[in-house]
C-alpha cells in the first residue's frame, strides 16, 4: 500500500474508533504493516481521535524509528511491540488495532469469557475470543502474554485491559473490533435476560464449511470452537 494513502486510512480508522467509543484520552493505538520491514503507527501519549496523517511514525519490525516519515517529537507507542509479535507471527496480517472497547473488557474484569460460540457472524469472521493472562500495560509482559494466541486467533481480549484484532488490512482489523464489541454487548443482553445459549456443535461446524462463501479461508481453531467451551452437545447426542 502507498504510504500517503496508508497514513490517509490510519487516521480515519483511529478517529472512528475514538467516536466509536473504543478507546477515550489518548488510549489505544493501531497500525498498517508497509513492506517486508516497515510499519506505520500511531504516535504515544496522543488522542487518536485528533490525529492528522503527518502525526504517524514509521519503525521497522523491530521498533526502531526510520530516518524519514514521521514528525519530530513524535515516539511509537509503549505498546507497539504487541503489534510487532502479530507481524512477526503472521505473514498474513497487514494491520493491528489495539483498544479497550468497554463491554469486551468488562467480560474480562467479571472474568466470564467469550469463547462461546453464540453468533454466526462472529463464528464466522472471528471465531472463538480467548482472553490472554493479565500482562502490565506497557511492559514487556504484554507481547509475551499473546505470543502463542496470534498464531491462530485474530480476536484477542486481554485481561482487565482491552482488545487486540488482526487483519489483512487496517479496516478488515477495524471490523473485527466492531464485531467483538457488537457480541459482547448482545452477550451482556442475553446474560440480562437469563442466560446464553450457545450453537449446537453440528451448526457450529456447518458455519466453519461455509466461511468460504464470504470470502474467508484462513482455518480456524475447529477443536476448540466445537468443544462443549463453545458450543452445546446436539440434541441426540445428549441421549
Amino acid at each position: 500500500m502507498d504510504e500517503n494513502e496508508a497514513r490517509k486510512e490510519l487516521v480515519e480508522v483511529c478517529r472512528l474508533a475514538y467516536g466509536r467509543g473504543y478507546i477515550c484520552g489518548v488510549e489505544g493505538n493501531f497500525s498498517i504493516r508497509l513492506g517486508e520491514n516497515a510499519v506505520l503507527s500511531t504516535p504515544r501519549g496522543t488522542c487518536k481521535g485528533r490525529l492528522n496523517p503527518p502525526d504517524l511514525v514509521l519503525t521497522d519490525l523491530e521498533g526502531k524509528l526510520l530516518a524519514s516519515g514521521y514528525r519530530p517529537g513524535r515516539k511509537p507507542s509503549t505498546e507497539l511491540a504487541m503489534h510487532l509479535t502479530a507481524y512477526r507471527r503472521r505473514p498474513d496480517v497487514q494491520a493491528v488495532a489495539h483498544a479497550h472497547p468497554t463491554v469486551a473488557v468488562g467480560f474480562t474484569v467479571a472474568e466470564k469469557p467469550l469463547t462461546e460460540c453464540v453468533l454466526p457472524e462472529v463464528v464466522c469472521t472471528v471465531g472463538a475470543v480467548p482472553t490472554a493472562p493479565y500482562a502490565t500495560p506497557s511492559t514487556g509482559e504484554v507481547p509475551a502474554s499473546i505470543a502463542d494466541l496470534v498464531g491462530e486467533y485474530d480476536a484477542i481480549m486481554l485481561d482487565h485491559h482491552g482488545a487486540l484484532t488482526l487483519g489483512t488490512d487496517v479496516w478488515d482489523a477495524f471490523y473485527k473490533l466492531e464485531t467483538l464489541e457488537h457480541y459482547a454487548q448482545t452477550m451482556l443482553v442475553a446474560h440480562v435476560l437469563g442466560g446464553v445459549k450457545p450453537l449446537y456443535a453440528s451448526q457450529v461446524r456447518k458455519l466453519l464449511s461455509v466461511r468460504g462463501v464470504y470470502g474467508l479461508t484462513r482455518a480456524l481453531p475447529e477443536d476448540l470452537l466445537t468443544s462443549s467451551r463453545c458450543s452445546r452437545p446436539d440434541p441426540e447426542e445428549t441421549d
